[in-house]
């Protein structure tokens, strides 16, 4: 139970983000079926697709950094000799916290200029919109401030450049 529980917990992005994706999937089958089944379409499809897929995406990449799956992170370490990509991987993480963090903490000023509008076919409140952007990045930005602890720690406890294996010789009696 206890093991289910965490599972569910660490991969929330990922359901998250899949129910939004199943959402945006659904919906528009339904108006294609609505459409050429029975000749009339569901006027608010597109604003739900388009909605569920906008926080699908967000979410989904809080959820691939996670993983540390985006490939222009590991590309960039991978440039650099192994003495110096400890220290290239602290400075990642600083510029991630840094950029998401910014883009996080702006997204609540649109939020706040915004927070009249609704959607136009619907009348939602464009809050629900706008707030995957929050959501998505301050996710981001919590990861990689997850991910700088465990970077310092690696560094204070193994040191900046990695230990090289010891590997065994055997002598040769001649």
């Amino acid at each position: 139970m206890k093991k289910t529980l965490t599972n569910i917990l660490f991969n929330t992005e990922e359901i998250v983000s899949a129910a939004f994706l199943s959402v945006t999937v659904s919906v528009v089958i339904l108006n294609v079926v609505m459409r050429y089944g029975f000749r009339s379409g569901i006027f608010w499809v597109e604003e739900v697709a388009t909605t569920a897929f906008i926080w699908s995406v967000f979410v989904g990449a809080a959820a691939v950094y996670k993983r540390k799956m985006h490939i222009g992170i590991d590309l960039i370490t991978r440039l650099f000799p192994e003495s110096v990509r400890r220290v290239i991987v602290v400075v990642i993480d600083l510029m991630m916290i840094t950029i998401n963090g910014y883009v996080c903490y702006l997204s609540v000023f649109m939020i706040q200029a915004n927070r009249l509008k609704t959607t136009p076919v619907l009348n939602i409140p464009a809050l629900y919109v706008n707030l995957s952007i929050t959501v998505g990045f301050g996710l981001i930005m919590l990861h990689a401030v997850y991910f700088l602890y465990q970077d310092v720690k690696l560094i204070v406890t193994q040191g900046i450049v990695p230990e090289t294996p010891v590997t065994p010789t055997t002598k040769l009696d001649s």
